[in-house]
């Protein structure tokens, strides 16, 4: 499977571990397509959630139903950044639509203190 930066994917999980999500759930994939395409065995990810909080400040972010794919309103937990095996990845789902991945990437870059 092809993966691509600001695309969304089933990404399994499991097992989880303390505060590292677990299960299949959606996640979308933040990692260069410069690194994607080199061969690198493992992807860098922001996982989802179905479990939406209100004022979830910055280290969340909406995705509306229908965006990217996505069957249900969700949050992206860009506090769980993390890099996965590429074997993980189960099916494509979609693409996020450029604002979006704008906000998530200015996002990111606060987090990180780039």
């Amino acid at each position: 499977m092809e993966i691509t930066r600001g695309h969304l994917y089933i990404v399994d999980f499991n097992p989880r571990v303390k505060t590292k999500p677990g299960k299949l759930r959606p996640a979308v994939v933040i990692q260069s397509d410069l690194v994607n395409k080199a061969g690198y065995p493992s992807t860098i990810v922001i996982p989802t959630t179905t479990r939406l909080v209100e004022n979830p400040g910055i280290l969340r972010l909406r995705i509306r139903k229908g965006q990217g794919g996505l069957a249900r309103e969700s949050d992206l937990l860009l506090g769980q950044l993390i890099a996965v095996a590429n074997e993980s990845f189960r099916q494509e789902i979609g693409a996020l639509p450029a604002p979006l991945m704008d906000e998530l990437e200015n996002r990111v870059r606060i987090i990180l203190g780039l």
